[in-house]
């Protein structure tokens, strides 16, 4: 399918979608503001005509006001004068002031002059019995001179409107003398009249009879809401409802007042009108936009897709392309046209390339081979074709088929295509020369091998000083455990002699054998601890030429903790003491039993601490802490002396090696102490780390696994 046949779909469809849209738009939009102003003017109506029995309920108000602020009427209450009734209340009365009902109730409550006729068929008729019980319980009895009863009253007879009034003198003034009620029934003739007035449809049902469906679904809406509600009764018609309430305020009745939906109908007429105008417009402005599409872009990317079919079958680049116009389609000639010529200038570039390529291969000393996934060679380099016996040699190989070609090339594919592993192996050519050759699959984007290149590089030189640092190896080790055997008889044989010198040096210093002065005393001192430091010497030089030639051992025992504590605190003492140093021992209450070479852990804590002493400031304070943690004891040695560089920090733990090695260095020392901890703790199946900052002190730590850890 063309350009233009999917334009015409896409714009009509467009369109189509476009004008559905509008449509559905409208009806939703429409549909609902006509629904709403109907709602609007149904209420608006039937407040109309809540607002007529409002009105009338005015009126027997204004005339319960002058029937009961008079004079007369203020004495007849007491006096029931045959005057003021034969004056004004003839049987006429009733009839003239379109009421039911005029109920003289005096100050005590008692009703002491009814009236009570028949509109509908002009007779006199006895007082309802339900009105007589409301004046009884007072409920229709005013008690202030501005009180104002007003409300529909529930009777056996039919809804009542009820006004009642204080009765006063002409100037309005009290005490009040009794209570004048108005009453006209809301029956057929008065809802007729209503209905004449107002021209609509009523009905009315009260709370002590049965309402129609429609009444009861909406009586407690209308309650809730401000006494009034709206009702769709069917496509032609709406009804409005409202609360008539009893003098309390309370719902006694439902008014329903019926309208044709005529402002409905006239909005559905108008959407047709609309529905119409949209399709109409959609298809004239659908059409006019293919028309112009196909004129200002179809056409023209009709020529460029035959110029481009025509470059493609011809394979001639040098062609040109010529669009009229200054907008994008011809600015998209113009960039084909560059981009034939960067093509062009590529394709030159590209044989440059391929030639610098093949020279500067060639210039290798090393083999470059590129091979088929099949194996056969698709390019080798000069220093590739010079050895073709090599090349003849991995054309012998296995077929490409075979099981061992595949273990021999096809390396899984990896997980990462850019970056596979390689292959390598050894060959040696007719001339005696020994090449490491290289296999490396290359793979596209998803993972498929589709070369293989292979690389050689002659290592004869590199096997030959293989060869010889290999012998060399064998020779040091020799050297090294004939030097480890010599140290151990060595560091045996100097420590017999220098018991004996350590011993008698004491027992002179002790004056065993008489006295000596002071500066026989200061020098048979000397030779002891001189002794005893060279013993102390000789005795890690043994320890570590035992741990170089494995023949190191662990004495295993099980012991307390702060038993070493106490030796190592006891021995380090005199030294910490003449430095105002204060030792802070700290042991975990949980911290079981350890299963360890005792006198080694002694050695360990001992060196530790003694370092810590030895590097700290003078009144200083050295923390030595242990906890058990994840089945391990830990073990820190932490002070506040001069602090380790980061620069020496991987002096540390190294035999012979000392941070400060200077003729003039300050601190005295072999550097075996910590390479001896590190061993000794490694033994133990533990580690050994340090924490330290120049000018901020150190802490040393190492931890051993503890008894009953299953590893």
């Amino acid at each position: 399918m063309d350009v233009s046949k999917k334009l015409l779909i896409v714009t009509f469809t467009m369109f189509a979608l476009l004008t559905v849209l509008l449509i559905i738009a409208a009806h939703t939009i429409l549909l609902s503001s006509f629904s709403d102003l109907e709602t609007q003017d149904t209420i608006k109506n039937t407040g109309k005509i809540e607002q007529a029995i409002a009105w009338e309920a005015l009126s027997l108000d204004r005339t319960a006001r002058d029937w009961g602020f008079w004079d007369d009427t203020y004495k007849f209450v007491d006096t029931l004068s045959p005057e003021y009734i034969e004056s004004n209340l003839d049987d006429s009365t009733l009839y003239d002031l379109d009421l039911n009902v005029m109920l003289f109730v005096n100050k005590s409550g008692v009703l002491v002059y009814p009236m009570s006729v028949d509109l509908v068929n002009m007779t006199n008729v006895p007082v309802p019995e339900g009105l007589l019980k409301q004046i009884d319980s007072g409920i229709l009895t005013t008690r202030e001179n501005t009180d104002q009863i007003q409300g529909v009253v529930l009777l056996d007879e039919g809804p009542m409107l009820i006004v009642a009034r204080p009765i006063l003198t002409s100037f309005g003034e009290g005490p009040s003398a009794g209570t004048l009620i108005l009453g006209k029934y809301i029956d057929n003739s008065y809802i007729s009249s209503l209905e004449e007035r107002t021209q609509t449809s009523l009905s009315l049902y009260t709370l002590n009879e049965e309402m129609p469906p429609d009444f009861q679904e909406v009586f407690d809406e209308a309650a809730s809401n401000d006494g009034s509600a709206v009702k769709i009764l069917g496509s032609e018609r709406v009804a409005g409802y409202f609360i008539l309430r009893n003098t309390n305020g309370e719902p006694v009745a439902l008014m329903r007042a019926d309208y044709p939906r005529d402002l409905y109908a006239q909005g559905k007429k108008t959407l047709v009108y609309i529905y119409g105008f949209l399709l109409l417009s959609g298809l004239v402005i659908g059409t006019a936009t293919k028309f112009s599409l196909d004129s200002l872009l179809v056409s023209r990317l009709i020529t460029i897709d035959g110029f481009l079919e025509n470059v493609k079958k011809e394979k001639d680049i040098s062609k040109r392309l010529e669009v009229e116009g200054e907008d994008e389609i011809h600015r998209l000639s113009k960039g084909i046209n560059e981009m034939l010529s960067s093509i062009r200038l590529a394709e030159q570039e590209l044989k440059a390339r391929e030639y610098e390529k093949k020279f500067i291969l060639d210039s290798l000393e090393e083999m470059v081979v590129l091979r088929d996934p099949n194996f056969n060679i698709r390019w080798a380099n000069r220093a590739a074709l010079n050895n073709k016996d090599l090349l003849k040699a991995e054309d012998k190989a296995p077929e490409a088929d075979s099981p061992e070609a595949q273990d021999r090339y096809n390396i899984p594919k990896p997980l990462y295509p850019l970056a596979p592993d390689y292959a390598a192996h050894e060959l040696t050519s007719s001339e005696g020369k020994t090449w490491l050759l290289r296999s490396k699959p290359v793979c596209d984007k998803i993972g498929n091998t589709i070369a293989v290149l292979e690389t050689g590089v002659e290592i004869t030189e590199r096997k030959n000083y293989e060869i010889e640092l290999f012998r060399a190896k064998q020779d040091a080790e020799v050297a090294n455990r004939a030097k480890s055997a010599f140290l151990a008889n060595m560091s045996h044989e100097l420590r017999t002699p220098l018991n004996s010198i350590i011993g008698f040096s004491d027992l002179l210093y002790e004056k065993v054998y008489g006295e000596l002065n002071l500066k026989q005393t200061k020098a048979v001192g000397n030779i002891s601890n001189s002794g005893k430091h060279l013993l102390n010497l000789i005795n890690e030089i043994l320890d570590l030429s035992k741990v170089e030639a494995g023949s190191f051992e662990l004495h295993y025992s099980t012991f307390w903790l702060a038993e070493v504590f106490a030796e190592v605190r006891d021995m380090i003492f005199p030294f910490a003491t003449s430095k105002g140093l204060k030792i802070e021992l700290e042991i975990d209450s949980n911290l079981s039993r350890v299963y360890a070479d005792k006198e080694r852990i002694l050695q360990v804590l001992s060196n530790l601490v003694t370092n810590a002493v030895k590097f700290s400031n003078e009144n200083g304070c050295v923390k030595v802490k242990a906890v058990q943690m994840d089945g391990f004891l830990k073990i820190t040695v932490a002070d506040d002396g001069i602090g380790i560089a980061a620069a020496d920090h991987e002096k540390l733990f190294k035999p012979f090696s000392q941070i400060d090695s200077s003729f003039s260095k300050r601190y005295q020392g072999t550097g075996l102490g910590l390479a001896l901890v590190k061993e000794i703790v490694q033994l133990h199946g533990g580690t050994v780390w340090f924490e330290s900052e120049v000018g901020k002190g150190s802490v040393f730590g190492f931890s051993i696994p503890l008894p009953g850890r299953s590893e």
